[in-house]
């Protein structure tokens, strides 16, 4: 480690061993153990694993898969219609719910040359239209249920030439013609191409492959505020895939539940394109309200989530317990366990099934990112016989920047940087003996820039070091530890800084307490004081015979708060309160949105 007291803390990993073992397909040489391009990247895992389900999803009340030569088929079919209908080059745009269709769009466009544009569901109408227009997409594939949004004669988008709709009550047409310009459906485009296809097109694998050329643009609220289109290449995300498969411990016989949303590159990264170059099966989850049942059905060995899901998991475990008076049972088991595995036996699949078959009965580890995470649940999980390890990212980095490895899970870092990737310290304070400030990070994971914006690509970047406005410091070893977003701080009148996240951290541990920001308001003499504004858990103080109360609810809250307080210094001490019945909103990354918050 390279250490400067004036200016910076940086750690620089060794790069990444990998064994390379080639096979030759009708493309190229390419190895099983690296992936280089998408193009490859997909032949490479259909001609290990032909039938092998790479999808499986439900539809027509019933479930569906698609094998990995399904998909390789179906994204040359794709790849070639669109070739044939001039969108090489071109940006194409997608939004929809999770499936096969949204994932052979985003594939087909990056193999031919052009930008994906992935957009929110969960947007409004006039959103989608306003970045698709921003962008001068050409074309737009998109789920039933945008039809009237995209397709009503009150829609503004003149360059849009191609309008493909997916629906599952499709049905092939005849005559598979070309698409003419406006609305077509996506099984017709598909057939269309499956025809270029059989009369002998080879323009799919005639592309030559530009791993530097941007081929996806993201919208985020990026690193300094306003939303803005992340521009990622090719190299960034291959970077992350192949980054992703040696550090998250996914194996070729996984089975993972793609439960985030899709338009988010954690989830396309991470859970939907690593596995696909692993050779592991991907079941998607339909729906929020389904999916403890979805887990009970699919029985995932891995999953790839945030900690809103994993803290929501673990309250229900313990709820789960208490109603059905086995919680004293749970927490006995939790002490015997550990004494027992101090002497090399293990008995958690046995005293924890239950626990086990809430997910399945199968699942091994999950991957956890996008927020910050109470550090002792990765004991607590560990406990239960599931490995809980937390990473790191932000969409400007593919958003891949550390994974904890799983033979040295240290709880309360978010791990090492990834392997080619450097991690700086802008060192603005140091506490505790810990050198504190803004995270810097180099490497081939970082974007290319934002779409049509050089102010704040250049406010973005520090030199050749991208800023992600989050603060932390390294350990000795050069785990990164997160300590808050910069532009969440609270700034006392004393000049001390207090990071919201790590006092929220502390409260999510009280039992009443659901959902909480830590926010700094002014009070007597313009002094800030530290709030905790808190959405309480009424089911369990509904088991507490508290009803709904939100004073008496509040009372018992604020003993604990004043317990927590002991236990901190002055200056980071709750000294207001406020309680709410409503639940805080959120993104669809299920993140808090605190600009929103009075």
């Amino acid at each position: 480690m390279k250490v400067d007291k004036r200016t910076a803390l940086v750690y620089n990993p060794i790069d990444s061993k990998i064994k390379k073992r080639t096979v030759q397909t009708k493309l190229e040489k390419i190895s099983r153990d690296v992936a280089y391009d998408f193009r490859s990247m997909i032949a490479n895992t259909a001609s290990r694993l032909p039938e092998k389900d790479y999808l499986v999803y439900k539809r027509g009340g019933g479930l569906e898969s698609v094998t990995f030569a399904g998909l390789e088929e179906r994204v040359r079919a794709l790849g070639e219609a669109f070739l044939e209908m001039g969108l090489s080059g071109e940006r194409i745009a997608v939004i929809g719910e999770t499936c096969p269709e949204w994932i052979i769009t985003y594939l087909a466009t990056v193999i031919i040359g052009g930008v994906i544009v992935p957009l929110d569901r969960e947007l409004s109408p006039e959103a989608i239209c306003g970045f698709i227009k921003k962008v001068n997409c050409k074309a737009v594939v998109y789920s039933h249920k945008f039809s009237e949004t995209l397709e009503g004669d009150n829609t503004d988008l003149a360059g849009l030439d191609y309008r493909i709709r997916y629906a599952p009550e499709e049905e092939e047409k005849t005559d598979p013609s070309r698409p003419e310009k406006g609305v077509s459906s996506f099984l017709d485009v598909l057939n269309f191409g499956r025809k270029l296809v059989e009369d002998g097109s080879e323009r799919f694998d005639d592309v030559p492959v530009d791993l530097e050329k941007v081929c996806a643009i993201l919208f985020t609220s990026g690193t300094t505020g306003t939303s803005k289109g992340v521009m990622l290449c090719q190299k960034n995300l291959i970077h992350v895939i192949n980054s992703s498969y040696q550090c998250t411990g996914f194996e070729e016989s996984d089975t993972i539940v793609s439960v985030l949303p899709i338009h988010h590159t954690y989830e396309m990264s991470c859970g939907i394109l690593t596995p696909l170059f692993i050779g592991a099966t991907v079941c998607i989850n339909d729906s929020l309200k389904y999916i403890l049942k979805n887990f009970q059905l699919f029985r995932p060995t891995g999953l790839v989530l945030v900690p809103l899901f994993v803290t929501t998991i673990y309250k229900r475990i313990w709820e789960s317990a208490r109603k059905q008076k086995k919680d004293k049972f749970l927490k006995g088991g939790m002490a015997l366990s550990q004494a027992l595995r101090k002497v090399y036996v293990d008995p958690r699949k046995i005293l924890f099934k239950s626990v086990q078959d809430v997910f399945g009965g199968r699942l091994k580890r999950i991957i956890c990112g996008g927020a910050p995470m109470p550090a002792d649940l990765v004991a607590q999980f560990d406990a239960f016989g599931i490995r809980l390890c937390q990473g790191y990212g932000v969409t400007e980095c593919a958003p891949l920047i550390s994974v904890c490895p799983e033979d040295d899970n240290r709880p309360g870092s978010v791990g090492k940087p990834l392997p080619g990737v450097q991690v700086k310290i802008n060192v603005e304070e140091e506490e505790d003996g810990k050198e504190i400030g803004e995270i810097l990070v180099k490497g081939p994971n970082v974007m290319k820039g934002y779409f049509d914006d050089e102010q704040a690509t250049r406010e973005t970047f520090s030199g050749s070091w991208l800023r992600t406005g989050d603060y932390g410091y390294l350990d000795e070893d050069g785990y990164i530890f997160i300590t808050g977003r910069k532009k969440n701080v609270i700034v006392l009148n004393n000049g001390k800084n207090v990071f919201p996240e790590e006092i929220e951290e502390y409260l999510g541990k009280i039992d009443l307490v659901q959902e909480c920001v830590v926010v700094g308001r002014k009070g007597e003499d313009d002094n800030i004081v530290v709030t905790a504004l808190i959405y309480p858990d009424f089911a369990r103080a509904k088991e507490m015979d508290l009803g709904d109360d939100l004073n008496e609810i509040g009372g018992v809250i604020k003993e604990k708060i004043a317990e927590l307080n002991r236990s901190l210094p002055s200056f980071k001490q709750i000294r207001g309160m406020e309680m709410r019945r409503v639940e805080f909103e959120k993104n669809t990354s299920k993140k808090i949105i605190r600009n929103k918050i009075q």
